[in-house]
């Protein structure tokens, strides 16, 4: 399961060196390839591209060694089992899912606010970043083909099946966005991300053809 896979060992090259690259020329990446919402393209800062582009990019030190450890622990049998190929399509359309909803459901929070409120301005000036909506994709991908596989979440002591952990997980993050618990983390990327990555599990599925 540890044995780095080439799409995994890529992947995790490309974000850690990005994120030393911003830190060590001291340079914020996110106002140009991080995401904005739809609605900011009149404003000069919403680019399409920025929906590939956020999933690169991280905000610290504990956000991108979380990502990347969720990357080293279910990356490697992941891409064994669906082909790198695949993988890396599970990868990326998870990131896309993860910022298509997340932009839709801030683009309706936003409506809420008074153009000229405080919380208004935060919310359009402020760019998701970070490869949580991908990671979350390959959670549910993981769940949904191995479902029974136990596994053993710190500090409890008690191995719980992939199904029935991530789908906890899955809840509390819906509960987590709807009451706004630990603002600044994007709950409905990582529900967008598993959402398209049991989707595309479940399509491939369907196919006779399926994992070659």
């Amino acid at each position: 399961m540890f044995q780095i896979t080439p799409i995994v060992r890529n992947l995790l090259i490309v974000n850690i060196a990005i994120y030393m690259i911003q830190n060590t020329l001291r340079i914020d990446l996110s106002t140009t390839f991080g995401y904005h919402n739809f609605s900011m393209h009149e404003m000069g800062l919403f680019n399409p591209l920025q929906i590939f582009t956020y999933m690169f990019l991280h905000g610290g030190s504990g956000h991108i060694f979380s990502n990347m450890f969720g990357l080293f622990m279910f990356g490697p049998m992941l891409e064994r089992f669906l082909g790198s190929k695949r993988f890396l399509i599970l990868y990326i359309v998870s990131g896309i899912g993860a910022c298509l909803l997340y932009g839709s459901i801030n683009l309706y929070e936003i409506s809420k606010y008074s153009v000229d409120s405080a919380e208004y301005a935060i919310m359009m000036s402020t760019p998701m970043v970070g490869a949580s909506g991908a990671i979350f994709g390959m959670l549910g991908a993981f769940a949904r083909l191995f479902p029974n596989t136990e596994m053993i979440i710190f500090p409890l002591p008690i191995p719980i099946k992939a199904k029935y952990l991530v789908s906890l997980y899955a809840l509390f993050e819906i509960f987590s966005g709807v009451y706004n618990i630990m603002p600044g983390v994007a709950h409905f990327a990582h529900i967008g991300g598993l959402i398209f990555g049991v989707l595309l599990i479940n399509y491939w599925n369907k196919k006779k053809d399926r994992f070659y």
